[in-house]
């Protein structure tokens, strides 16, 4: 199949998707089960969370936009780079694993899952794809990304890619000092032995993945 034809298409349906059961749904879930918001990166931790949030608002209204114009225009109005057929549908191929990560995660963090930091004590989640990896959410969510910039390869996507490494990163640094302040030794010990973002690599107090992080 042309990869061409494919992704006009796909592209809008997958994003449309990943909104609906990676942000809507599980905040739905939450609501029922807790009586909570999901979103609490507009209104709690640190100032700095209200940046990385208007960042994150910020990034996925252009995902939306961009595969909006991509069904709307074509690749070549918005100038894809000519890239091996293979390397696109490798893009694809991310796209669905990390969909999948994504997806599963949430579901184990269960009433922990939160998008942002919670002013409320949450549970700490460490066995499933937690007991790989510290951040299985993010680490999807990135797949993802990375599978839509090889999927439709341009500056444009190269440059959201980049700008979403850094919310995350950034992110992700508030998180963990507000884990280990909430859950002291016991999530000290924990990201002494499980990686950041990928398996082994990102624990505490060893070298950090580059590339991943910032």
């Amino acid at each position: 199949m042309d990869i061409a034809a494919f992704t006009r298409p796909a592209l809008p349906f997958t994003t449309l998707a990943f909104l609906l059961f990676a942000m809507v749904l599980p905040s739905v879930r939450l609501r029922r089960r807790t009586g909570r918001p999901a979103l609490v990166l507009h209104r709690s931790g640190p100032p700095l969370q209200r940046v990385i949030g208007v960042g994150m608002a910020l990034f996925m209204a252009a995902i939306v936009l961009w595969s909006g114009a991509h069904l709307a225009l074509g690749e070549q109005a918005l100038g894809l780079w000519r890239v091996p057929d293979a390397l696109r549908w490798s893009g694809w191929a991310l796209v669905v694993v990390g969909f999948f990560v994504t997806v599963r995660a949430q579901l184990e963090m269960g009433a922990s899952w939160r998008i942002g930091i919670d002013s409320e004590r949450t549970e700490l989640v460490t066995g499933g794809l937690f007991g790989i990896v510290r951040n299985p959410i993010f680490s999807g969510m990135l797949t993802v990304v990375t599978g839509v910039t090889l999927a439709t390869p341009s500056a444009w996507t190269v440059m959201g890619w980049l700008d979403y490494v850094l919310l995350v990163s950034l992110q992700v640094r508030l998180e963990e000092a507000h884990l280990l302040h909430l859950h002291g030794d016991a999530y000290a010990r924990y990201a002494e032995r499980v990686g950041r973002f990928v398996p082994g690599v990102g624990r505490l107090g060893s070298p950090t993945a580059p590339g991943i992080t910032v």
